[in-house]
């Protein structure tokens, strides 16, 4: 049977801060920028479609500027799926709550995966940005790999154990 755990402290995980932060990041960028990809150009304000218009100029992103479908498709799971996991992840890293890993790894092994059709298509692309664009979207499947290797070797990644009394009153 398994002992009482207690939460660690954040400020004594450094890693799962710099995770929260990345949550935390990411959450307005997919609701105020990303999200447009999907949605109808009238209900999006104009002053989000033209920073996302000089983002697209700027980086040279013909993903976003072009919205193909498969990038259709990978922003429905992002704003369905990742998004809700973004906020859970936040939360549960931060409050030292061990479901958390569950929907870590899974959040972590989806963008993960999500990533290599962008790539794939940005390699075949052999746009003057390539290189730009590659840097832009890197983040996002370096930092779920370094999640999943945070989360993968512990069942208990964000508690630890409480010593018993009797443990206690031994020493």
């Amino acid at each position: 049977m398994e002992g009482e755990r207690r939460p660690v402290p954040i400020s004594r995980r450094p890693m799962d801060l710099f995770l929260v932060a990345f949550f935390l990041m990411n959450i307005p960028v997919v609701v105020l920028f990303e999200s447009q990809v999907i949605l109808p150009p009238g209900v999006v304000p104009k002053q989000l479609s033209d920073a996302t218009q000089w983002y697209v100029n700027a980086s040279g992103d013909y993903l976003v500027g072009e919205k193909p479908a498969f990038l259709k498709g990978l922003v429905v799971a992002e704003v369905l799926f990742q998004l809700p996991l973004m906020i859970a992840n936040a939360y549960s890293f931060t409050a030292g709550k061990d479901w958390g890993r569950i929907t870590g790894v899974i959040y972590a092994a989806h963008v993960a995966t999500t990533m290599f059709p962008l790539f794939a298509d940005i390699l075949a692309a052999k746009v003057a940005t390539q290189n730009l664009l590659l840097g832009i979207y890197m983040p996002y499947l370096i930092v779920p790999l370094i999640m999943l290797a945070r989360l993968a070797p512990s069942p208990h990644p964000f508690t630890e154990a409480v010593a018993s009394l009797k443990t206690k009153k031994g020493q």
